[in-house]
């Protein structure tokens, strides 16, 4: 990593830190400078502005990425075991990630022009894994839905509990490990797209 990645990378994790601390309105850039050890003046030169440093961390943080490795690199080919490796890559990053991920919500409810900005990553996630079920869909493996829909209920299970996670703290339902949740998920999911030719297989 080159000295300026460097820099950046330690802007963008002060960013982090201040935001999770003080949210967007109350993060200050002076603030994040100190917590990343550099001026203000390096910070702006290297992200223009408090929102474009907002939306690189966030960008940075979303699970989009390890979704998307895992898709191109880490598939068998069984339909199960390779939402299973798709839904562990998104629940460990959304569970890490959960904090940053509830300021984002509020950031975009709060601030109009970054909803659309932060919008794409969720949308991003459900072209990836919806491109992977049209596969399936063609190979008739799974029954004919809208792909992008059912790329949406499949993250929806698993963002609702890994978001969920500090309201349940203490229930049953948080006493569950992660790896479980997405196999029951996975199996749901898997009972309710795939198609009887391939069941009876």
């Amino acid at each position: 990593m080159s000295p300026e990645d460097e820099t950046k990378q330690r802007i963008i994790q002060g960013a982090a830190q201040v935001f999770a601390q003080e949210g967007y309105e109350g993060a200050t850039t002076r603030a994040i400078a100190q917590a990343a050890g550099v001026n203000e003046v390096t910070l702006f030169r290297h992200f223009g502005s408090k929102k474009n440093l907002f939306l690189a961390m966030i960008s940075q943080q979303s699970p989009l990425q390890s979704v998307r490795e895992a898709l191109e690199n880490q598939l068998t080919g069984d339909y199960r075991q390779d939402l299973l490796t798709v839904g562990n890559q998104y629940m460990t990053t959304v569970l890490k990630q959960r904090k940053e991920i509830l300021m984002s919500l509020c950031a975009a409810e709060q601030l109009p022009e970054m909803r659309e900005v932060i919008a794409q990553m969720p949308a991003e996630l459900r072209q990836v894994l919806g491109d992977r079920l049209q596969q399936q869909m063609t190979s008739g493996s799974v029954r004919e839905m809208n792909p992008q829909m059912a790329a949406q209920a499949f993250f929806g299970m698993l963002f609702a509990f890994a978001i969920s996670q500090g309201v349940l703290e203490g229930t049953p339902a948080a006493q569950i490990p992660p790896k479980t949740v997405v196999e029951q998920f996975v199996d749901i999911f898997v009972q309710g797209t795939i198609t009887s030719d391939a069941e009876e297989r």
